[in-house]
């Protein structure tokens, strides 16, 4: 009954984020190359460049005819009530909470939720689901502390998304391709975004 229960709650919380996310995309010009790239079924990983704090995701949410499990990091959070809250939220949404690597030694509790993230996204990929992640870690655009000193910046991509591939692989039957993703913004009255997917 709990299954059903979890069950229940992730599609509800899949299709409330995705019509919001496809709501708030509106006040952009969005276009799309290369779904035909994403798996119609099956495990796969979307590594994205990370331009906009709120765009990116809620972009490839919206275009994605598959659910994504975006990968969050909530280390940006002071407040511990609304810290909690949100925690509680990623995972009625299936949505593992990870800490970058340098902020991770300030949050108690650190390394017990990054092993707790790391099973989350197996279980996602061994479940033939899709999970989103942001490699680089800081977006340029982000009203919050971000090492990229202007919106040129484009930082190298830390490994984690790749030893979640390979511990959802190491059983053998997983095989979980992992698609590039670029986002090209431009400003022209608002935002102009073009997302293209490789093979």
């Amino acid at each position: 009954m709990a299954n059903l229960a979890n069950a229940v709650t992730r599609r509800v919380s899949e299709a409330a984020i995705r019509l919001w996310c496809r709501a708030a995309v509106r006040r952009i010009d969005l276009q799309v190359e290369g779904l035909e790239h994403l798996p119609a079924q099956g495990p796969f990983v979307i590594a994205a460049r990370h331009f906009h704090h709120f765009y990116d995701g809620c972009a490839l949410i919206a275009a994605s005819p598959r659910p994504l499990h975006l990968v969050v990091t909530l280390d940006w959070v002071q407040n511990r009530i609304t810290r909690a809250s949100m925690i509680a939220a990623c995972g009625a949404a299936g949505w593992p909470v990870v800490e970058r690597a340098e902020r991770a030694g300030a949050q108690p509790g650190a390394g017990r939720r990054l092993r707790a993230a790391t099973r989350e996204c197996v279980q996602v990929l061994r479940a033939g689901g899709a999970l989103l992640i942001f490699p680089e870690g800081y977006p340029n655009i982000d009203p919050h502390p971000t090492p990229k000193a202007d919106e040129s910046v484009f930082l190298p991509f830390r490994p984690g998304f790749l030893r979640f591939v390979a511990l959802a692989e190491r059983d053998g039957v997983t095989k979980v391709p992992v698609l590039p993703v670029g986002l090209a913004y431009q400003r022209a009255g608002r935002w102009q975004l073009t997302i293209r997917l490789g093979a």
